[in-house]
């Protein structure tokens, strides 16, 4: 990947809809070998996709990210059992003290308490720490 293919991604990191006659002006290529690189992007697994993001009307207005320590390995065997819930905005595996870490959104303490004691009632998770987001500048 080169500097021309990274500024590529660059411009399509900040809109996925760009066009490809606006892509090649920002990037001094042909339309046709930007076209090109896209597609050799996607093809060597480079670019998975192209997205939009869509503000949920039913996702909380504050931020916690949770923290789960389980027992033995099994951060698969957790995983498909919280996907479904809506709350959890993003899951991680991680490797140290916390196994496991969820971002998550709520409207209410109770609503976050409750999806806790939720978790909680997994049989391979042994604890959950809340940490609430205060601010967030990014």
């Amino acid at each position: 990947m080169d500097k021309v293919d990274k500024q590529i991604i660059a411009a399509l990191k900040e809109d996925a809809r760009v066009s490809l006659a606006q892509l090649s002006r920002q990037v001094h290529k042909s339309r046709t070998a930007v076209e090109a690189r896209v597609q050799k992007l996607v093809d060597s697994g480079v670019i998975l996709g192209f997205t939009i993001n869509v503000a949920e009307q039913d996702r909380g207005d504050q931020t916690a990210f949770l923290m789960l320590q389980l027992v033995g390995n099994s951060c698969h065997l957790v995983f498909p059992q919280i996907q479904a819930h809506a709350e959890i905005i993003h899951a991680y595996s991680l490797f140290g003290d916390t196994d496991m870490l969820l971002q998550v959104s709520y409207h209410t303490f109770e609503e976050l308490m409750a999806l806790k004691d939720r978790i909680l009632g997994l049989e391979q998770v042994s604890e959950v720490v809340i940490n609430p987001v205060l601010t967030a500048w990014r």
